[in-house]
């Protein structure tokens, strides 16, 4: 028989006889009977092709083969313990698991860094990202899907969260193509009243849908709606192909998307950024990756 053939047991069996030195108590020391226990030891020669001990009615013997053989399978047997503590502390880390989700333009709030200092804090945790719409993460939150949730917009308290923390509140303001005329002064929004907006799907955000609405309305027009998208990066795109206005978070002003101007508005509404916690995070990472939001995560200026 190939040596291939020869299994941990039978290193383990082995062992266990050299330092006994009695088939019966070997055996029962490996929790089998001894003429299984008589078999592997046996079978363990036949693969070697050696005599490992001598066998008497009084006594077991180790063979000078069997000396040398016995350091050689304790030595293995450590590597294969130790082969397995490892891999049990590696799936113990891969279960520790930190789901996050996130809206869009919360990568232009420092999200990356947040992210990044909390992976040097926890390199043994695997964080994962998952992009959703305020009420998705909130959805997800909910089935325990995501630990936590960075949105943008505000959320009703619920039970199923333990934490709903505003980091900040940030400015709007408006997002217009390059070619407008545009002072560079905050501007009254009846100005762009017979501008097409570029709104949020009020199902993917009913808070900004219905806030920017409100604003047009207090300027004194309802806006002409011709457009509607589910994500802020592609309202300022839109913008810049020159289909429309919009009102942004002022977090956009840093996208880099060329093709647009930013201007302010004269409002004092703002918009909140808000941390979610659900009930069964793990309460040291929810509670750390907090700590780093408030470090790294702000408006591209200090919201009044």
């Amino acid at each position: 028989m190939h040596k291939e053939a020869i299994e941990l047991r039978h290193l383990r069996y082995f062992a266990a006889l050299a330092e006994e030195l009695s088939f019966g108590r070997a055996a029962a020391r490996c929790h089998v009977s001894q003429p299984p226990f008589s078999v592997a030891i046996q079978q363990l020669e036949s693969f070697l092709g050696v005599t490992l001990v001598t066998r008497s009615s009084r006594s077991v013997e180790l063979t000078e083969s069997g000396r040398q053989f016995y350091q050689r399978a304790v030595a293995l047997i450590s590597q294969a313990n130790a082969s397995f503590d490892e891999v049990r502390r590696f799936d113990g880390m891969l279960a520790q698991r930190f789901n996050v989700g996130f809206h869009a333009s919360m990568l232009y709030r420092g999200l990356g860094d947040a992210i990044g200092a909390f992976r040097s804090q926890f390199p043994n945790v695997r964080v994962s990202l998952h992009e959703m719409s305020s009420m998705s993460q909130l959805d997800g939150i909910q089935r325990g899907e995501l630990d936590v949730g960075f949105t943008h917009s505000i959320v009703p308290h619920q039970e199923q969260l333990i934490d709903c923390t505003t980091l900040f509140n940030e400015r709007f303001v408006l997002c217009a193509p390059k070619h407008f005329n545009l002072p560079n002064e905050p501007l009254d929004l009846a100005r762009l009243k017979d501008e097409n907006f570029i709104l949020f799907n009020r199902s993917a955000s009913p808070y900004y849908f219905d806030t920017i609405l409100s604003l047009c309305v207090a300027a004194g027009f309802s806006p002409r709606i011709e457009h509607r998208v589910s994500q802020w990066l592609t309202a300022v795109s839109a913008v810049s192909m020159g289909i429309g206005v919009a009102i942004v978070p002022e977090c956009l002003v840093t996208t880099g998307i060329g093709g647009v101007i930013f201007r302010d508005i004269e409002t004092t509404v703002r918009s909140p950024v808000q941390y979610l916690v659900a009930k069964d995070a793990n309460a040291q990472f929810a509670k750390a990756m907090l700590e780093l939001a408030r470090i790294h995560i702000r408006p591209s200026r200090v919201a009044s």
